[in-house]
């Protein structure tokens, strides 16, 4: 199924909140489990407490990130946007769009058995929009989290490379430090 722009505006926000789309495809989202959510809010927290207090940075999490270098049709439309779980960007205008320029770092939580979208096609994705952090929360059968693996944008190429699988403790100095204890993320 296509969809424009100008389409997607028009949907009831229950039919949004369901897909992503990617070159004006639609791509059907399921929802997360509880424990997903809970990894994604608490990360998401953590991260706005560590935010530097000079300079402005925003934390959101499950908001439309539309992409900027995506290539247009014959006509020059084109829509591409994913959600990510939790997205670092810059301070925006009230009523703005996130856009992919705007990220500093997207995280997705990855739970068993969905793993090819976010660990392939994203990574793809994300390098390709220039977006200098990206994060993937892996959950184990149990849905504690498992490890983080920290790809960075290598600029030379527009590829990701993992530059760190975390395990027991997340540890990061890029956008800004940010340190969470995996316990605090997925405990009860």
């Amino acid at each position: 199924m296509l969809l424009t722009e100008d389409q997607y505006e028009k949907l009831p926000d229950h039919v949004r909140r369901s897909i992503e789309v990617i070159d004006n495809h639609v791509v059907f989202l399921h929802s997360g489990s509880p424990e997903h959510s809970r990894v994604a809010r608490r990360l998401a927290d953590i991260i706005e407490r560590s935010r530097p207090v000079d300079r402005c940075v925003e934390v959101s999490t499950d908001v439309d990130m539309h992409f900027r270098q995506r290539r247009r049709d014959v006509e020059g439309n084109w829509l591409s946007f994913r959600r990510p779980d939790v997205t670092v960007h810059r301070c925006l205008e009230r009523g703005s769009k996130l856009t992919s320029r705007d990220a500093l770092a997207v995280i997705e939580i990855v739970s068993p058995g969905s793993e090819h979208t976010d660990t392939v096609q994203k990574v793809a994705e994300y390098a390709r929009e220039q977006i200098p952090v990206y994060l993937v929360v892996t959950l184990d059968e149990k849905l504690y989290v498992k490890v983080v693996r920290e790809y960075r944008l290598d600029w030379s190429g527009l590829a990701y490379q993992l530059v760190a699988a975390h395990e027991d403790e997340l540890e990061l100095n890029v956008p800004f430090p940010v340190s969470a204890v995996f316990g605090e993320l997925d405990r009860r």
